[in-house]
């Protein structure tokens, strides 16, 4: 059993964070409301939209960034991120528009059109962190944004969620109690 009676509600311009040990059930929980895992059982909300039976809309709402991500290493930031803006039915100056706006959010700027195979791991967390506010969502899902990056790059992290924290709900799952109490609002703990 994977969960268990887990019940949480966010209301709209929170930032909450969930905490717990690993293998407590975080990225599962993160994985039912990105729509990745069906649950054998309850329910799952994303702005009152079932994340089952409506699932195409319900993620339309979300930016995310589950595990460790990855991206085609001989593709440059602006290419996979016109790929992936495609894929959610943007185009032309729109899309470059945003794709320039997000790739200077995200600090990325000097990068843009070099292949994400010479990224460092905070680098590609940043372009992690590019796509998922591509489409503009009001939610953002984080699972460990912080996870594998040095100092410098957890600031870089911390500084950029503060920002976008203002108009959107983040919720972000952790281990590092030091990091969520810097972003979010509130705690969850699971165990």
């Amino acid at each position: 059993l994977a969960l268990d009676n887990l019940s949480l509600k966010i209301k709209e311009n929170e930032d909450v964070a969930l905490l717990g040990p690993n293998g407590a059930g975080k990225t599962t929980t993160l994985k039912l409301l990105c729509g990745l895992l069906r649950p054998s059982s309850g329910t799952a909300y994303i702005n009152g939209v079932n994340v089952v039976e409506e699932l195409e809309r319900a993620i339309s709402m979300v930016g995310a960034i589950l595990e460790t991500p990855e991206f085609y290493p001989f593709f440059t930031p602006e290419e996979t991120l016109s790929y992936l803006g495609r894929l959610r039915g943007m185009n032309g100056q729109a899309l470059k528009s945003r794709i320039e706006e997000v790739i200077k959010l995200v600090r990325l700027e000097g990068w843009a059109k070099v292949r994400i195979g010479k990224f460092s791991r905070g680098m590609k967390q940043r372009l992690a962190l590019a796509q998922a506010l591509l489409h503009d969502p009001p939610i953002l899902i984080l699972d460990e944004p912080a996870l594998g990056l040095d100092p410098r790059g957890m600031i870089e992290m911390r500084e950029i969620l503060k920002e976008e924290r203002k108009e959107k709900v983040v919720f972000l799952s952790s281990h590092l109690i030091t990091e969520v109490v810097q972003v979010c609002d509130k705690v969850a703990l699971i165990d």
